[in-house]
């Protein structure tokens, strides 16, 4: 195939980050990252809950390649200027389904080469209509909790592309469940073969390449007979690379030859091994600082960073944290014939904490206070949990609270949206219609809801001390 001139990166935008979208076929927004947010002063989490037509309309942006590639349904590369005066060359790639329908765009920015590059997998998959899978339909699957917007639009990315070979890069802080997510992509392929995890973090520089690769027998002392190495473990499977960032330079450069070859040579061997996994990467750290700090290899970011997925906090993510409190719950009670129940008081405390371990931190905490809960609640308290989210409830219990009249507008108002946005699936554009409000009035509001919340309890909390 021919492919397209590539055009000159702008001078002004070398020093920054990649921006980026990954939109369905209608320009809503599914994935984004915390940099685009920051070009057009705009928080992340409203961010996702845009269409790139909104943005354009706003001034965010002057144009939308986005809808662009959808329109043509081609590649389109151009400059693109921010309401924060960003110029950005972006690249919007469509993706087809097996009738050569767009199924999904990937906008990317490059931002640290001079020319526009694409792998010629990714060039392949993402640019070509042919040999496109169909759609698969996204399911339940144990251990996955998607009840946030945020969580629903990832999961539905990862069915679509978990058909495809090609490379994937799993952002997020520590405990939000990439390897969960990597899991999922595997399951959802149509590889036969098993999913190895390995996390770079825990391996000794020096037994990096005797893992990854293996060795032979005879290659050092004590080596009493020949072993796999990873790659060829996880042979017609996945193999999923935690923590990449941790990986030295020497071996990422092996690493790069390994996922360009598609071969690896054991430690003392004198041939090369033919393999075929799919490679997902995840990561906890900036990749692009290292880059610039010269301790990752820009080469192999490229190679590892196709299909970007960035997972979100759990701070961030409210509705998977009420699904991750009763599961961890149940699971619990289970395992040590528990009864436990929360009550409606600890159950806000918990929606309005941090979290900086995330799922991994809330878990081990449910842990505890199942294990080392001695009293359990009445039935009472059980549906005071329930009880708390319905506006009923909430205008009873405050009824003798001083609340201005416009925040106790603005919180009966956000709990009704809610209960519409909760009633047709968690579909934002639905809500609005039979709202008949805008679509960015749903998050608008909700949010100033929250905020509203927050502020009274720490209010309350305050004067009760």
């Amino acid at each position: 195939m021919n492919r397209p001139n590539e055009s000159i990166v702008d001078k002004h935008i070398h020093d920054l980050p990649s921006t980026l979208f990954v939109t369905d076929k209608e320009g809503n927004i599914l994935i984004s990252n915390e940099f685009t947010a920051l070009t057009i002063g705009m928080p992340l989490e409203e961010l996702i809950k845009a269409n790139v037509q909104d943005l354009v309309k706003a001034g965010y942006y002057n144009h939308s390649i986005t809808m662009e590639a959808i329109e043509s349904k081609q590649r389109v590369t151009r400059i693109i200027k921010t309401s924060r005066g960003f110029n950005v060359q972006s690249t919007a790639i469509p993706i087809f389904n097996n009738v050569g329908d767009i199924q999904l765009v990937v906008t990317k920015s490059n931002q640290y080469k001079e020319k526009i590059h694409l792998d010629d997998e990714a060039y392949e998959l993402l640019y070509s209509n042919d040999n496109k899978k169909e759609e698969l339909p996204i399911e339940a699957e144990p251990g996955i909790i998607a009840e946030s917007l945020a969580m629903k639009q990832i999961l539905k990315v990862c069915s679509q592309i978990a058909s495809y070979d090609t490379k994937v890069l799993i952002s997020g802080e520590s405990g939000t469940g990439k390897e969960v997510m990597a899991k999922y992509i595997h399951q959802k392929s149509d590889r036969q073969g098993p999913f190895v995890s390995i996390n770079c973090a825990a391996i000794h520089p020096s037994l990096f390449e005797y893992e990854l690769f293996g060795y032979e027998k005879g290659s050092f002392e004590g080596a009493i007979e020949a072993k796999k190495g990873i790659f060829e473990e996880a042979n017609d499977g996945t193999l999923f690379l935690d923590e990449i960032a941790e990986l030295p330079l020497d071996m990422q450069a092996k690493l790069l030859r390994v996922i360009e070859n598609n071969e690896v040579r054991r430690v003392g061997g004198v041939r090369n091994i033919t393999v075929n996994c799919r490679v997902i990467s995840a990561t906890n750290r900036d990749l692009w600082k290292m880059i610039k700090q010269g301790v990752f290899r820009e080469d192999l970011y490229y190679r590892i960073n196709v299909i970007p997925i960035q997972i979100p906090p759990l701070r961030n993510r409210k509705l998977d944290l009420v699904g991750l409190i009763s599961c961890f719950i149940t699971e619990f009670n289970q395992k040590y014939d528990k009864s436990y129940v929360l009550s409606a008081e600890d159950f806000q405390k918990m929606l309005w904490q941090d979290w900086p371990g995330n799922a991994r931190e809330l878990r081990n905490y449910i842990e505890r206070l199942v294990v080392t809960e001695h009293a359990h609640m009445d039935q009472q308290s059980n549906e005071a949990v329930t009880d708390w989210f319905t506006i009923d409830h909430f205008i009873k219990s405050n009824m003798k609270n001083s609340w201005k009249l416009k925040d106790f507008t603005a919180v009966v108002e956000g709990r009704y949206i809610q209960h519409i946005l909760d009633a047709s699936n968690g579909n934002a554009t639905e809500a609005a219609k039979r709202l008949e409000v805008d679509r960015s009035a749903v998050y608008r509001k909700l949010k100033k809801m929250d905020g509203i919340i927050h502020s009274k309890e720490q209010t309350d909390k305050r004067h009760t001390e």
